[in-house]
């Protein structure tokens, strides 16, 4: 039985691999193993112990490879990466078996190049880019909530009733962002503070944060 990356494939008919090669997860040091999922799968019922473990072995070089999650369309270079080395010849022979190595792994385009992809190892990296995203964004909304209290403090010595509004605050934040941004700073300072508020209280008057 031919295993289905040794075929002939028509590149135009291969899928996009979902994962840009610039993404990575280096800092992702446990990934997911669907533990449940491969205690049933056929692979682990019917695949030889040799061939599980170098499955188990290229499923974790995956993570490690651009894209992540994929592996090289190449059977010599497979062979090498996997530790101990596996003879080319023999690595083959294990993939033209029904249940080999590359079980569940087919042909993907990424960009100009073809690989290899596992449903299941894609699904375990999308889903670890997600909850690295998820994590980034639940980290800058509590950067900019204490960022948004320090200010009210401030502007609360200043202003006590424009700090009452969190309009006002806001739009505060966003003038100095801007007073720093064109004058090329990093932090902001008095000068900064007084005049954001000066130009708050004004566009009050003038109607801006109506009632």
């Amino acid at each position: 039985m031919s295993a289905p990356h040794l075929r002939p494939v028509d590149v135009g008919t291969l899928e996009d691999y979902p994962v840009d090669p610039s993404e990575r997860l280096d800092s992702h040091g446990f990934p997911m193993w669907e533990f449940r999922r491969w205690l049933s799968s056929d692979m682990r019922w019917h695949g030889s112990h040799e061939s599980k473990s170098i499955f188990f072995e290229l499923v974790n070089v995956a993570h490690g490879e651009t894209p992540v999650g994929t592996l090289p369309d190449d059977l010599a270079r497979l062979a090498r990466m996997v530790q101990p080395c596996v003879d080319p010849g023999h690595f083959e022979r294990l993939c033209s078996m029904p249940f080999g190595p590359l079980h569940g792994w087919y042909r993907c385009r990424c960009g100009d190049d073809v690989r290899l992809m596992h449903p299941v190892v894609t699904r375990i990296v999308l889903s670890a880019l997600a909850s690295r995203a998820n994590s980034a964004a639940r980290t800058e909304a509590a950067s900019h909530a204490r960022k948004l209290k320090r200010l009210t403090e401030d502007v609360g010595q200043l202003a006590p009733d424009v700090a009452k509004d969190p309009r006002k605050i806001r739009w505060i934040s966003n003038e100095i962002d801007n007073r720093v941004s064109q004058r090329g700073g990093q932090r902001r300072n008095v000068e900064d503070l007084h005049l954001a508020i000066q130009a708050c209280m004004q566009k009050a008057r003038s109607g801006g944060f109506p009632q």
